[in-house]
């Protein structure tokens, strides 16, 4: 099974955004809304598009696009490589990818509600379409553990071995910390029966069971899908989320009214996003930052939003700062 999900990360900073914390007033249609994540989406628990092996460009031939596209095309042939010249993360136009199945991402919001935090929970649904790399009926959704303490917050991410988010970002203190379950690797479907054994059980339920489609079942879980962190200070935000990738390359899903731009940044290659949302409000946009770290084979995400909100500049200088303490 390839390391599949899918992701329009930008949706989760919009839901941020958008939460009544800079924009109270603000009323987000349900159209916008359908479009959030759960959050950790959960149209997936690993988050992002974690896709299977993907053809690359050649270098010069992303430059010469680069060249001759509008502003959103060239958005779609943004890449960041690791050092073996491998494409690690490929940036996407939103929808281009006819294997999601919309049916089982609507499924998957829909578990969070029953869901305890820190659950993940294995789900079959009769009758339904499943993603195109899907390597069995058997699929996942993560809720996110959040937790106020950074003392707690520091121990799970202690304890789970993921990258461990600062206690302050630019002078911002942490607010609370969030830690989102992934599902099983292929190594571990293939070896360990217990999943096997609970799609078996779903579907025994689902042939004496006709009245309902949703079938499902909290299982324990062993990776990590992303961990995130709020920093705040006199009513500004800041936003930090590490995706685990696993080995696998990421695909990021852009929107019509994203621009996106490759910067350096303490040696690390960056993506600089600026995103036009006026579905939301007229006029209203937001930014965000993107970098890979390949020794950590993480792919975080920084963003600021409220009072006051970091311009450019600002955002750089905190990205050169959580890179020079480890991310």
């Amino acid at each position: 099974m390839d390391r599949t999900g899918i992701s329009d990360e930008y949706q989760d900073i919009k839901a941020a955004a958008v939460g009544g914390e800079q924009f109270p007033l603000i009323e987000v249609t349900d159209r916008v809304m359908a479009r959030v994540r759960d959050s950790g989406q959960q149209r997936s628990p690993r988050g992002i598009r974690l896709a299977g092996r993907t053809a690359a460009f050649s270098g010069m031939l992303v430059m010469l696009l680069l060249v001759a596209v509008t502003a959103y095309a060239a958005t779609e042939y943004i890449q960041i490589r690791n050092h073996a010249g491998e494409v690690k993360v490929q940036h996407v136009a939103e929808n281009s990818n006819p294997g999601e199945s919309a049916p089982y991402s609507q499924y998957a919001s829909k578990l969070m509600d029953s869901a305890k935090p820190g659950e993940l929970i294995a789900y079959f649904v009769r009758g339904e379409k499943l993603p195109e790399d899907a390597k069995s009926a058997l699929q996942y959704a993560g809720k996110e553990l959040r937790l106020t303490d950074y003392s707690a917050f520091l121990g799970e991410m202690n304890k789970r071995k993921t990258p461990v988010l600062p206690k302050e970002a630019g002078g911002y203190v942490f607010k609370s910390g969030t830690i989102v379950p992934g599902s099983p690797s292929d190594k571990e479907y293939d070896t360990n029966p217990l999943y096997r054994q609970t799609l078996d059980e779903l579907t025994a339920e689902a042939r004496q069971n006709t009245g309902r489609n949703l079938f499902m079942k909290a299982i324990p879980w062993t990776e990590v899908s992303s961990v995130g962190a709020k920093y705040t200070r006199q009513g500004a935000v800041i936003e930090l989320s590490a995706t685990l990738m696993h080995g696998g390359p990421m695909q990021v899903m852009q929107p019509p009214g994203a621009t996106a731009e490759k910067l350096t940044v303490e040696g690390r290659e960056m993506v600089y996003n600026l995103v036009s949302s006026p579905e939301v409000q007229p006029g209203f946009s937001y930014h965000y930052l993107n970098w890979y770290n390949e020794q950590q084979d993480t792919y975080y995400t920084a963003t600021t939003f409220g009072d006051r909100e970091l311009t450019k500049d600002q955002l750089l200088d905190l990205a050169g700062e959580l890179i020079r303490g480890g991310l």
